[in-house]
């Protein structure tokens, strides 16, 4: 069932991101093509091409983050609660499915802001530049690092897949919490929203104390040395167990509420 909320969750939002997605990168390419024909020229076309896509691409995240919140509140928390809530489904698994799509459009968002920048600012021999610099990189992290490089880049991934899931997971517990009240819901999971960061801060800030935690925030790239990898690999695994577990105590708190406080009124 689980595979099948999936699969009408990304149908649903697809039908709003790819499109958007399709026109940033119409008008980065069209943008492209004008300055490239006669800057001088078609000066005015390419500046009403770049507003338009400098406007697209600020909606493109706008629009993400919107669509995060309201496919959840307007889903599960709204009348059309009323419907999912009584399909087969346990509240965990829709939990799990807008928690996934909402990381696929964001993944997909920052990639496609990627391309058109590229495509806007490409020239001869940019991606041979490009290729270069990133064996360069590569190279010196080898250097540095041995083969414990490749596994510090998988940490590193999954550290970052992790605090994006907690960011999703804190703004979905915020939410269901603010539905505990029967007036003025929003603004109560506005407030919710403020005392859990809040919360978050002082956790980690207390995290940050324990002897050896503190290495991580001066963690970089120039100074590593092959002897201290494993030290760099223990403090990233430190951050994403504790990441982990701000991700397990937001998706507890929503899936109680769901299951056991759920108030659709």
């Amino acid at each position: 069932m689980l595979s099948k909320l999936l699969k009408y969750e990304i149908k649903a939002t697809g039908r709003i991101f790819l499109p958007f997605f399709l026109s940033i990168l119409i008008f980065a390419g069209i943008t492209k093509f004008i300055s490239a024909i006669d800057p001088q020229k078609w000066n005015t076309p390419a500046t009403i091409s770049m507003v338009i896509y400098i406007v697209l691409m600020a909606g493109m995240f706008v629009m993400t983050l919107t669509m995060m919140i309201q496919r959840f509140n307007k889903n599960l928390l709204s009348d059309e609660g009323y419907l999912m809530h009584t399909l087969p489904v346990k509240p965990w698994k829709h939990i799990v499915s807008k928690l996934l799509v909402s990381m696929l459009w964001m993944i997909g968002s920052v990639a496609v802001a990627l391309i058109s920048i590229l495509v806007i600012t490409y020239k001869k021999g940019m991606l041979g530049e490009i290729v270069k610099g990133l064996a360069t990189v590569h190279n010196r992290v080898i250097d540095q690092l041995g083969p414990s490089a490749y596994l510090l880049t998988l940490e590193v991934i999954l550290g970052v897949l992790i605090s994006l899931a907690s960011g999703i997971l804190l703004v979905y517990a915020s939410i269901a919490l603010g539905h505990l009240f029967n007036r003025h819901k929003m603004l109560a999971s506005f407030g919710a929203f403020i005392a859990l960061n809040t919360l978050t801060q002082i956790f980690f800030k207390l995290v940050s104390l324990i002897p050896g935690i503190a290495h991580f925030y001066n963690f970089s790239i120039h100074n590593m040395a092959a002897s201290d990898s494993v030290r760099y690999q223990l403090v990233i695994c430190y951050g994403i167990f504790f990441a982990g577990l701000l991700c397990a105590a937001y998706f507890a708190a929503t899936n109680f509420i769901l299951s056991k406080r759920l108030n659709l009124e």
